[in-house]
C-alpha cells in the first residue's frame, strides 16, 4: 500500500526551542544501499521460449520461463508507463515520463533512448521503434543517424497509440476518434467516433491479430478489419489503467479489475454469464503460443504469478526487488527499518510488528516512537510494545499524523478538524474543529515540543500558532501573496522551516526566527518538495525533492546556506528520516543505475 498521504508528504513536526549555532561543512557519504521486495508490475510483453519482459517500478527485467530474473536494467529514473517488445523478441522498449529507451534483450545493450513526448511506445514488423511526437506518429531505425527517425503517414492530433505484437497494425486515438490502421501502407481498417469524455486509450489485439479490444474510459469497442465497429456491453465502464482485457481463447476474451472478470464474445461483442471471481488483483498478460498451444499466462500486480484462465486462479506469485520503500524509520538504537508496505529491519531482514497497517492512512516516527494512522485507529510502538490508543471519529477526515519531539503526543489532523492523543493515557486531549479554529479546512497541523501549542496550515491565508489552553491564535508565518504552505517544521532552535509553492508552481523555503513571522531567509528550489526534516540538534534541515539531479539537499538552519547536495535516485518517495544524534539520514529509494530501494547516508560534520 502506498498511502496517498505519505506520496504527498506533508509530514510537519516541531523540535524544541532556542537559536541553534550555524552548522559547519559537512559531506554527504552513501553508507549502504538496501535491496527489499515488492516492486508493482504494471507492464509485462512475452519473449521467445517462454520469458517476459516485465516492468518492475522503475526497472526493467527479464524473467526466465520459472520467473526468476535473468536480467535487470536500473537506469530508468520514474515507474515506467510503457512496455514493449519487438515482434522477433530481440528488443526491448520502455518510457518512463520523460525518457524512452531501447535495449538488446539478449546482450543487455543499450541501442538508443530519447525524449518521451507522449506514454505510448511500440514495435514496427521491422523491428523499429514506434514513439509519437507532437501528435504524429515516428518509426526510429535506432543508432546514432540523426535522420534515423521517418514520419509515418496517419495523420496528426493522435493523443495515444497502441502497436499490434506483430508490429502490422496499431491503434491511434485521442479526444474525438479511434483508428485500426495498417501500418505498412497506412490504409484505414476501422474507425469509430468517440464521445470525447475518454480518460486514455487501452487496446488487445486477438491471438490471430484480426481484431482489437479498445477501452478508452468511457468507451469499450470492438474494432475488425472490414467490418462495423461493436460497442460492448458496460464498455463505459472498462478503465484504462487499473483493468486489463486477456484473450483465453480466439472465441472469447475477458476483461479483468480488481479480483473481477466478465466473459465476452469475440464476435459479437456481448458480456457472457455473471461476473467471474478472479484469484488476482493485478492485470493480466496473455504469453507466445503457437496454433493450438495454450499460452501461459501472467498476472500482474505486487509481483507476478502463473495465472490459469480455466479455473481463472494464480500460482506460484513471485516478488521482485522494488525501487524504492514508503514506510521507514530508525528506532532508538539506531536499527533502520522500511519497506514498501511494513516496516523490515534491514539489518537482518524481518518484519518489525509496528501496528496494524492494512488501512495506513499517515505514519511518524519520533524518537524511537512509531505512531500510525489506520483508518480512524491510531496506534504507537515504544519501548518494543504497540498500544492502540483511541479510534477516531470520521467527521474530520483525519489523514495526516504528526508526533510530538519525544514521541510521547501526535496530532491527527484532518480538513475539518484534529485530534491531540497522549502515549501515555492512551486518550484524545483535545479536539479542534476547522469551524472553531475558524478557517475553511485544515491541511496539517504539529505540536509544539511541550504540547501546550499547535501550528496549523489552514486552506488558505497565514500558518497558525494556537495555544491549546486559551485557543488565542497568532500568525507563525507570513505567506505572501498568492503563495501556499505546503508543509513546516520547527528545529530545536525555534527556527521555522516553510515550503511553500508560488502561481508558477516554484517551491520556496522560508526559513523563520522564534518571534517572527517574516522569513529572514527564502530559498529557491528546484523540483517539488517530497519531505522536509529537522536534525535532531535542529542545526540541520534535510530536503527530499522530485528533482533528477541533487534530490537530496541539507541545509544550515541558522543562516539557510546550502551545506550539501546529492543524489540521483531510482524514483520519487517521501521518506526521509535522521538517525538519533543526526549522523545518518535514510532515503526511500535506490541510487539511480543499480538494484535498491532504500539509501542510508553518512553525514559527516
Amino acid at each position: 500500500m502506498k498511502p496517498a498521504a505519505l506520496l504527498f508528504g506533508l509530514t510537519l513536526g516541531l523540535l524544541g526551542s532556542g537559536l541553534p549555532a550555524p552548522a559547519s561543512a559537512l559531506t554527504l557519504q552513501t553508507a549502504k544501499v538496501y535491496t527489499a521486495p515488492g516492486a508493482d508490475v504494471t507492464h509485462a510483453a512475452p519473449l521467445p521460449g517462454g520469458r517476459w519482459a516485465v516492468s518492475a517500478d522503475n526497472a526493467v527485467m527479464v524473467l526466465d520461463a520459472g520467473l526468476r530474473v535473468q536480467r535487470a536494467w536500473h537506469t530508468l529514473q520514474g515507474p515506467v508507463v510503457a512496455l514493449a517488445v519487438s515482434p522477433d523478441g530481440a528488443r526491448i522498449a520502455a518510457m518512463t515520463r520523460s525518457r524512452w529507451t531501447v535495449w538488446a534483450a539478449d546482450t543487455g545493450e543499450r541501442l538508443d533512448s530519447g525524449e518521451a513526448f507522449s506514454s505510448s511506445l511500440g514495435f514496427g514488423a521491422d523491428g523499429t521503434l514506434l514513439v509519437m511526437y507532437r501528435g504524429g506518429l515516428l518509426s526510429n531505425a535506432l543508432g546514432t543517424d540523426p535522420a534515423r527517425f521517418r514520419a509515418i503517414d496517419v495523420g496528426t492530433g493522435w493523443e495515444d497509440f497502441v502497436a499490434s505484437p506483430d508490429g502490422q497494425t496499431a491503434v491511434l486515438g485521442n479526444a474525438d476518434l479511434v483508428r485500426l490502421v495498417r501500418l505498412e501502407d497506412q490504409q484505414v481498417l476501422a474507425e469509430a467516433e468517440l464521445s470525447g469524455d475518454g480518460s486514455g486509450l487501452g487496446a488487445t489485439f486477438s491471438p490471430d491479430g484480426q481484431s482489437v479490444v479498445v477501452r478508452t474510459g468511457a468507451e469499450g469497442l470492438l474494432l475488425r478489419a472490414g467490418e462495423d465497429v461493436v460497442e460492448l456491453d458496460g464498455g463505459e465502464d472498462m478503465d484504462v489503467r487499473s483493468g486489463s482485457v486477456y484473450f483465453p481463447s480466439e472465441r472469447e476474451f475477458v476483461y479483468a479489475s480488481f479480483g473481477e472478470g466478465q466473459r465476452y464474445d469475440a464476435q459479437t461483442g456481448e458480456a457472457l454469464g455473471d461476473t467471474l471471481a478472479l484469484s488476482t488483483f493485478g492485470p493480466v498478460a496473455r504469453g507466445k503460443g503457437g496454433p493450438g498451444d495454450s499460452a501461459p499466462f501472467l498476472a500482474l500486480g505486487r509481483g507476478v504469478a502463473r495465472f490459469d484462465p480455466v479455473k481463472r486462479t494464480e500460482q506460484g506469485r513471485v516478488g521482485l526487488p522494488s525501487g524504492n520503500t514508503w514506510l521507514g524509520a530508525f528506532l532508538s538504537d539506531g536499527r533502520p527499518l522500511a519497506g514498501v508496505d511494513e516496516f523490515v529491519n534491514l539489518g537482518t531482514g524481518q518484519a518489525q510488528k509496528v501496528g496494524a497497517l492494512d488501512d495506513l492512512y499517515d505514519y511518524d516516527a519520533q524518537a524511537g516512537a512509531i505512531w500510525t494512522l489506520n483508518g480512524t485507529a491510531v496506534s504507537v510502538y515504544r519501548g518494543g510494545k504497540v498500544s492502540t490508543l483511541a479510534t477516531l471519529d470520521e467527521d474530520a477526515g483525519y489523514d495526516t499524523l504528526v508526533a510530538s519531539p519525544d514521541g510521547s503526543l501526535a496530532v491527527a489532523s484532518g480538513y475539518d478538524g484534529l485530534a491531540v492523543l497522549s502515549a501515555r493515557t492512551g486518550k484524545v486531549v483535545k479536539k479542534l474543529t476547522s469551524k472553531a479554529l475558524k478557517v475553511e479546512d485544515i491541511h496539517g497541523a504539529a505540536l509544539s515540543p511541550d504540547g501546550r501549542s499547535l501550528l496549523v496550515v489552514p486552506h488558505e491565508g497565514h500558518v497558525l500558532r494556537v495555544d491549546l489552553g486559551s485557543g488565542k491564535q497568532t500568525t507563525a508565518f507570513r505567506l505572501p501573496s498568492g503563495d501556499e504552505v505546503l508543509s513546516v517544521q520547527v528545529g530545536a532552535g525555534g527556527t521555522l522551516a516553510a515550503i511553500s509553492s508560488d502561481d508558477d508552481s516554484v517551491s520556496s523555503l522560508s526559513l523563520i526566527r522564534p518571534g517572527s513571522a517574516t522569513p529572514f531567509k527564502t530559498v529557491a528550489l528546484d523540483g517539488r518538495v517530497r519531505q522536509v526534516r529537522f536534525s535532531p540538534d535542529g542545526k540541520l534541515i534535510a530536503l527530499l525533492t522530485d528533482a533528477s539531479e541533487n534530490a537530496l539537499q541539507v541545509y544550515d538552519a541558522a543562516s539557510g546556506a546550502r551545506l550539501a547536495q546529492t543524489g540521483r535516485f531510482n524514483t520519487t518517495t517521501s521518506l526521509l528520516a535522521w538517525a538519533p544524534g543526526g549522523k545518518q539520514l535514510m532515503v526511500g529509494a535506490g541510487l539511480l543505475g543499480q538494484a535498491g530501494s532504500t539509501t542510508i547516508f553518512n553525514v559527516l560534520r
